[in-house]
């Protein structure tokens, strides 16, 4: 795969937010919309993209961001493919480069996690403790194809067989995981981010009391999962264009802020997404979320999205570990580094990009 870049033209005067938009003379030759694919349902993630609406922080740049879904299949990487238009992957690194298998051209355009966010879930009552009981069982991957990367990689490298191991997806990826496949029996554990299926395990509601089961009802197996989680990808196609660069950059330097709002204050950003009716959780929940999504970004001495390239070629070789792919011959080049360093020109002085003093919340699963 080769990334190549056009010259750019003169983008503007100076760095200098203006009211109406944060990324000051980023501007596009025409109206742009960027959307951004979240893993999942609608949850915790959607705080950040919707507040970006909310505020307003593109407006003077000609810029909307909107927050959609990932398709099901083969289709969910498959972007809106308009010249006004560019689609943004939330993905982790095994997930697209299985897509890129299959014929996709995903480039890693920034990092969002700097740990991974997945916890692997069984029942506290049953007798499955290590990975080694797991070997001939059925595991429920809250994800893509793809995410189960760190998991088989992990088993693989702990000396566990996976021949006899079964793997299941949702079918639809934006309808909103149901324990109810754990908690019967169908599966025997459940791969889930603690931000939002790790969250809905605890709220399921006993049918013979009428009550949630809590955190406790549930088993974590400790397993040591390679890789820092989700990053933000992009066709390289799609990009190619300068109003699309500049749409992507806009965003990222859109995205930093909401994100540290985010991080700053977990209530509000809860309410943003509460508000806007987007997701079946609570206000609480949500917020319960945002913090163990914070969890996985923060601190972060790197620099929030930043790219680790060491992170980037441990997750390769998990994803070959896994046989996901068999190789990438240039890990650099699933690299764009032109959008991000032009974003970095424009990074709020306001923002904190490190969190170096961020501490989690003290909060519980209602």
């Amino acid at each position: 795969m080769m990334v190549v870049s056009a010259c750019r033209p003169q983008l503007g005067p100076s760095p200098t937010p203006t009211p109406s938009s944060i990324a000051g003379s980023l501007v596009p030759s025409q109206a742009m919309t960027v959307g951004v694919h979240l893993p999942g349902a609608v949850g915790s993630l959607a705080g950040p993209m919707l507040d970006i609406g909310i505020t307003g922080s593109l407006a003077g740049s000609n810029i909307t961001v909107t927050t959609e879904p990932f398709a099901g299949g083969e289709q969910a990487f498959v972007g809106a493919g308009r010249t006004d238009a560019v689609d943004l992957f939330v993905a982790g690194t095994a997930a697209a480069l299985a897509a890129n298998v299959a014929g996709g051209d995903l480039v890693l355009v920034a990092s969002l996690q700097r740990t991974s966010s997945w916890r692997l879930m069984t029942l506290a009552s049953g007798g499955i403790e290590s990975l080694a009981q797991l070997a001939e069982g059925t595991i429920y991957v809250d994800g893509l194809h793809g995410d189960e990367a760190p998991l088989i990689s992990a088993m693989k490298s702990a000396g566990v067989s996976t021949d006899k191991l079964s793997l299941i997806f949702p079918e639809d990826p934006v309808v909103s995981f149901d324990p109810t496949q754990l908690v019967d029996g169908t599966v025997t554990a459940a791969l889930v981010r603690s931000f939002d299926g790790y969250v809905r395990l605890a709220q399921y509601v006993d049918p013979a009391t009428g009550l949630g089961v809590g955190e406790a009802y549930y088993r974590q197996i400790e397993v040591n999962l390679v890789g820092a989680g989700l990053g933000i990808w992009a066709s390289a196609a799609s990009i190619a264009s300068d109003d699309a660069k500049i749409a992507v950059e806009a965003t990222l330097i859109a995205l930093t802020q909401s994100f540290s709002k985010c991080r700053d204050d977990v209530t509000a950003c809860a309410t943003v997404v509460a508000d806007s009716s987007v997701s079946d959780l609570s206000l609480e929940a949500l917020a319960y979320g945002i913090n163990a999504l914070n969890a996985s970004i923060w601190p972060n001495p790197q620099g929030f999205l930043d790219i680790d390239r060491a992170d980037l070629e441990a997750e390769i070789g998990v994803a070959i570990t896994a046989g996901i792919i068999t190789s990438v011959a240039d890990p650099g080049s699933l690299v764009v580094d032109e959008i991000l360093g032009v974003s970095s020109q424009y990074w709020p002085a306001d923002v904190d990009r490190n969190g170096s003093s961020w501490v989690p919340l003290e909060l519980v699963i209602p």
